[in-house]
């Protein structure tokens, strides 16, 4: 099974996104857009995994849910270098920095592959995308609704592909301490 941990955005943030995606789409020749149900910032990808080794993932969650959830907002829409990804970057946040950095050592310390890049969270809009005039054009007609919603769910969700295109399951998830 193909696995990864995230962060579960809340149905108002979701809305939101959904309605800048609806923007982008009426400049867009070309791509997939992401459904509002699969809006999520991924914390670790995991990638093909044994389902016997789960419970070790979940672990490494549980040790996490002691931390802050973090509280968000989008500063812009971007194309992610070296890709073809239309993403929403958010500011940056000490406890999704810290979120990361810790559920990243819990998974090392228990014999997973952790990324080394420099983690830039972010949540997809669209894959694969075209339009006929330039992205910094588009972006132009595109509303950015950054009012801030907070994180609090981190979430291990299975990749399942299927003839609509890749959907994610929830397999298990740990609610995050409320900020103080």
């Amino acid at each position: 099974m193909r696995v990864f941990i995230a962060l579960e955005i809340p149905d108002r943030a979701k809305d939101n996104f959904e309605r800048s995606s609806k923007q982008f789409e009426m400049f867009a020749n070309k791509g997939n857009f992401v459904t509002k149900d699969n809006y999520h910032i991924t914390l670790h990808f995991i990638g093909n995994i044994d389902e016997s080794k789960l419970i070790y993932l979940q672990s490494a969650m549980d040790k996490v849910s002691n931390m802050s959830a973090p509280n968000l907002s989008v500063n812009q829409f971007v194309v992610l270098r070296a890709s073809n990804v239309v993403c929403a970057k958010f500011n940056k946040e000490q406890n999704l920095l810290k979120l990361h950095d810790a559920l990243g050592e819990n998974l090392e310390n228990l014999g997973f592959t952790v990324e080394r890049r420099a983690y830039r969270p972010h949540i997809t809009i669209i894959r694969n995308y075209g339009f006929e005039l330039p992205f910094s054009e588009v972006t132009k007609n595109v509303d950015v609704y950054n009012k801030p919603f907070t994180a609090d769910k981190v979430v291990l969700y299975e990749s399942v592909f299927g003839q609509k295109g890749v959907t994610y399951r929830k397999l298990y998830e740990v609610a995050l301490a409320a900020e103080e």
